[in-house]
């Protein structure tokens, strides 16, 4: 099998996950099989695979395009000549285009208004054409905020300001959000790959921001959390939109991500494969951590 992306966040589980396997690694680290950027250039492959599971891309709105739709093209064509039987590709919920709103299904409509939302669904709309004029059997799913080491993005935020003791729960704030654990998106690559389709993967519980946050602090020695009143938020938002958005704790953006609730339903991969995901809050509280753990 193939992996690419398998040096990022995501990729490391991936190759956990399927370290029983004989895997042939793509990226840009040099500790890859193959050392390529998708982005620019076509990799050359001296076998063929047969699964390739894609899981390279990149969130940040100047290279999403090139890397996420572009760098899919490019893959293709290297594997063109001897195309794999199953193909799995990492989407994300960012195709839905939604910023709030509850239990929102694969048959929602494909609107998103984001750099790296617009980029996933237009690899989607090529790998669906690929891969069926190949008679390759097609997986992608759609995770939404992902939990693991190394995470990054508004997490990887929650998780620093924590540290930092600058993270505050808002008061009243009853947002809850859907999360799922980077364990659980590698395994069910590897029970979905031979069935084929589109899916979201959440962990079904949909924690509340508040929860959430806990269990971080919970795993970071039991830092405390203090509360704020959701106007001093509002306030400090504002000063931060100022800043802006990478230099400030807080900001209008940011808020918003913290008391807007977004959940999406996972009931139908449950459906078609024998997958029980662990809930992210209850993995954070009872995991045992140790120097090889991921």
């Amino acid at each position: 099998m193939l992996i690419t992306g398998s040096c990022g966040f995501l990729g490391r589980y991936l190759c956990h996950e399927f370290s029983d396997c004989d895997v042939t690694t793509l990226g840009l680290n040099p500790n890859n099989n193959i050392v390529c950027d998708l982005s620019i250039n076509v990799p050359k492959f001296s076998r063929g695979f047969d699964l390739v599971v894609h899981a390279a891309g990149d969130p940040r709105n100047e290279k999403a395009d090139a890397v996420n739709h572009f760098g899919t093209i490019n893959l293709c064509k290297g594997l063109e000549s001897d195309p794999p039987r199953e193909f799995v590709f990492i989407s994300s919920v960012q195709v839905y285009g939604k910023t709030k709103g509850e239990d929102y299904d694969e048959s929602e409509p494909i609107e998103p208004f984001t750099e790296y939302g617009k980029s996933k669904a237009k690899a989607e709309e090529f790998l669906k054409q690929w891969c069926c004029e190949r008679g390759v059997k097609l997986s992608i799913i759609r995770p939404p905020l992902i939990v693991g080491t190394r995470m990054k993005g508004t997490l990887r935020s929650m998780v620093n300001g924590i540290y930092r003791g600058y993270y505050f729960h808002f008061k009243n704030n009853s947002a809850r959000r859907s999360v799922v654990h980077a364990v659980d998106v590698s395994h069910v690559v590897r029970l979905i790959s031979p069935i084929g389709g589109i899916f979201n993967v959440t962990d079904g519980a949909h924690p509340s921001v508040y929860d959430l946050a806990e269990a971080f602090a919970y795993r970071m020695g039991n830092r405390r959390i203090y509360t704020i009143p959701m106007w001093m938020a509002r306030l400090a938002a504002k000063c931060g939109d100022v800043v802006g958005y990478n230099n400030s704790p807080i900001t209008t953006v940011k808020l918003s991500h913290l008391t807007d609730t977004l959940t999406f339903n996972s009931d139908a991969i449950s459906k078609v494969i024998d997958w029980t995901p662990n809930v992210v809050t209850n993995y954070l509280r009872t995991h045992n951590y140790d120097e090889n753990s991921l």
